[in-house]
């Protein structure tokens, strides 16, 4: 153990020494602001001091001597090619440094060098350039949780490159797209279904302006969905009914079926009872083609429920047998005994006027039936 811990202090003795030597380096050189940054970048876990900070450990950095010399030769280059207004080569060297970090998921660091970088492009008047750090601003703001931040910058470099006549890449478009539906959804979460709508409908206007129409079905789908939450069923159903047609325009099974199930639940909302079990069934026929029995369960379910509340006990018994075998098939204890309940209820709704008009009218075949079981159909 003590030979260990030696180790572990000799190691970090020796991180120590080297930092001291590149960085003393620096301004021996004279390099100032290339020994500032370097000394920040390897002395200071402070989260308030722009540099790393997303370690909770505040023990000294162990650094390779390999990326002291990375850091110093790239902090240098730029140091020096600002001296000469080199402004590409200032751009490149703090990019290179923003990658090392975010190759270390220190998206703070990174997040400080593509700064410094978006200021030397403004500086160059390097619209290109600008429009690259923000884009890169952007990711980085992403992966540390700050959606709204990162919208402003994809938003940025994407008007950037559209007012000089520049093509948005689709990897970039999607970036925002992405964006706006994980903020989207981070609103409603909270409650907030109004602000929730609003960034789904950029989302949508970002898919089809790049013309991704998968992409647009799933803004839509979410947008039906949305509406629906707050009881705006036209605007929902518009919406869905959109997302359908992607789906089999682009032969997606799978999402018709989801679209189908939601459209079922928004028309059953609204009142319109027909349109319901219309989309249910075309739900329970493209379960059949993908063989999803989940899928298969939930329409045959729904339907019995709504052939139930109808009063058509013939099909709501229908329906309620073949979800019932599914859960069976399925092994879902719960379900089955769900399904059976329902089952029930739903086969004694449908001879409940045998049953009537045979204690209003015949009552030896109703002692028949009660003692021997003799089916109700028969003693009728």
């Amino acid at each position: 153990d003590v030979k260990m811990g030696d180790k572990g202090l000799s190691g970090e003795s020796e991180s120590i020494a080297d930092k001291y030597f590149v960085c003393t380096e620096c301004l021996v050189e004279g390099n100032v602001q290339s020994f500032v940054d370097l000394f920040y970048l390897t002395h200071a876990l402070d989260s308030t001091s722009g540099y790393g900070g997303d370690e909770e450990d505040t023990s000294v950095s162990l650094t390779s001597f390999e990326t002291l010399q990375f850091l110093k030769q790239k902090l240098t280059e730029a140091e020096v090619a600002n001296r000469h207004a080199h402004h590409d080569s200032v751009f490149a060297a703090y990019e290179e440094i923003a990658k090392h970090y975010q190759s270390q998921h220190d998206f703070k660091t990174t997040v400080y060098f593509l700064t410094k970088a978006l200021g030397v492009a403004k500086l160059a008047q390097d619209s290109v350039r600008e429009a690259h750090a923000n884009e890169a601003l952007g990711l980085a703001k992403e992966k540390m949780g700050a959606i709204r931040q990162a919208i402003e910058y994809y938003e940025t470099h994407r008007d950037l490159l559209v007012r000089h006549g520049l093509e948005v890449p689709g990897e970039s478009a999607r970036h925002v797209i992405r964006a706006y539906k994980a903020l989207a959804a981070d609103v409603q979460r909270q409650g907030d279904s109004h602000s929730a709508i609003i960034y789904l409908e950029k989302s949508l206007e970002a898919a089809q302006a790049l013309n991704d129409r998968a992409a647009e079905g799933v803004s839509l789908k979410l947008l039906g969905n949305a509406y629906s939450m707050q009881q705006q069923f036209d605007k929902a159903i518009e919406c869905l009914l959109m997302f359908f047609h992607i789906c089999q325009e682009t032969d997606d099974k799978m999402s018709e079926g989801t679209a189908c199930s939601a459209l079922a639940s928004a028309y059953e909302a609204k009142g319109d009872r027909p349109s319901s079990i219309k989309y249910l069934e075309l739900f329970y026929e493209i379960a059949l083609t993908t063989g999803e029995l989940t899928a298969q369960r939930e329409a045959c379910a729904r339907l019995g429920i709504i052939f139930n509340s109808a009063s058509n006990f013939q099909d709501s018994v229908h329906y309620f047998s073949k979800a019932f075998e599914i859960s069976r098939s399925l092994g879902d204890q719960k379900a089955v005994d769900m399904g059976r309940v329902n089952l029930g209820i739903a086969r004694g709704s449908a001879k409940k006027s045998t049953y009537i008009k045979l204690v209003n009218t015949k009552l030896d075949a109703l002692l028949a039936w009660k003692n021997r079981r003799t089916p109700l159909e028969e003693v009728s």
